[in-house]
């Protein structure tokens, strides 16, 4: 679907918003401006490189959320991303978007699509971009998920949400695993025709959340160049593929390594609210829900976090490596990320 120039200007103003706060955190205040929101660890799905599943006290109420998201908004934070868990499962999730939405924060939402045939009007009115989570281009989706009908649900959800709000910034986003290569290449005509974008990314491993599984799914050397190679191939052929180069160079080298400044740039926030390192031994650093955030990014253990982070290249997923490649000012990824938010 074709945006106008008023739209692509629209896009244009929330990439600068963002971008501008990136110079003055990177120089002098090493405060994140984003904030990454796993607002449940609950789903209905069971997907086997997922390593965020699993149980966590009970998530707190709806004022309390809206509370807290007035207080960041106050601090200057421009940006949060709704994901879990299943973050549609929330029944206040809409009215969660849209009081961020009125306190001026771009809003965006992870899901897998299960449940948004029946949400998108509502909720898609409240968001500036959504990503939905399929990793093959047909009913294998359902064998990779553990749902019987969630690709075509989730399909479904998306021509939903094109009608309930047409400016809305709708991407797919695919994991690369040893589950599902090669069936996940055809996911870039699959975006083509449903048109939308496709963002891949490697398999993260480790623990589960859960403290039940290991993931060790990522591809063999080999065998991940291969995949990359042909992603980059079809993102030249003028597919619709949202990452950039140099992340997908990454995995076509075998050199996968950057300094990592995603604490630099997001705050995490798990299902109760609790913001913890990611790094060596887990450390709280606070509590969304019941502190300033403002007063949570200034304290000295998230500066010792911060400088910790940036010895750290395990995770391999695109939110954390392209953004600290951003971070670093590499050319090739900001304007890639000019070109995704106007596309």
């Amino acid at each position: 679907m074709a945006l106008s120039l008023t739209e692509r200007a629209s896009r244009g103003r929330l990439f600068l918003r963002a971008a501008s706060k990136a110079p003055g955190t990177r120089i002098f205040t090493h405060r994140p401006f984003f904030i990454s929101h796993r607002i449940t660890g609950r789903c209905n799905a069971s997907c086997k490189t997922c390593l965020w599943r699993g149980n966590f006290p009970e998530e707190d109420n709806t004022g309390t959320i809206i509370s807290a998201y007035r207080r960041a908004a106050k601090a200057g934070f421009v940006s949060t991303t709704f994901w879990g868990g299943e973050p549609l499962i929330r029944d206040d999730i809409e009215e969660i978007a849209r009081e961020c939405r009125r306190l001026g924060l771009a809003v965006g939402l992870i899901t897998n699509g299960f449940y948004l045939p029946e949400r998108a009007e509502n909720l898609c009115k409240n968001l500036d971009f959504l990503i939905v989570s399929i990793d093959a281009p047909s009913e294998k989706h359902d064998i990779l998920r553990k749902v019987k009908g969630i690709f075509d649900r989730a399909v479904e959800g998306i021509k939903s949400a094109h009608v309930a709000n047409t400016k809305l910034k709708i991407f797919l986003n695919s994991v690369v695993s040893k589950l599902n290569y090669p069936d996940v290449l055809g996911m870039a005509q699959f975006a083509q025709r449903l048109g939308t974008t496709v963002t891949f990314e490697s398999t993260n491993t480790g623990a589960s959340l859960d403290g039940e599984r290991e993931v060790t799914l990522r591809l063999e050397p080999e065998l991940e160049k291969r995949a990359f190679t042909e992603i980059l191939s079809l993102k030249r052929r003028g597919l619709p593929i949202n990452n950039s180069d140099s992340y997908l160079r990454m995995f076509i080298t075998g050199n996968v390594f950057y300094k990592c400044r995603n604490p630099k740039i997001s705050l995490g926030v798990a299902p109760d609210g609790s913001v913890v390192t990611c790094v060596g031994e887990k450390r709280v650093i606070g509590n969304f829900y019941q502190e300033d955030p403002g007063e949570i990014v200034s304290r000295p253990v998230m500066r010792e976090f911060q400088r910790e982070a940036e010895s750290c290249f395990k995770c391999v997923d695109t939110g954390t490596v392209e953004c600290s490649l951003f971070y670093a000012l590499n050319r090739e990824v900001m304007f890639n990320t000019l070109r995704l938010f106007i596309r």
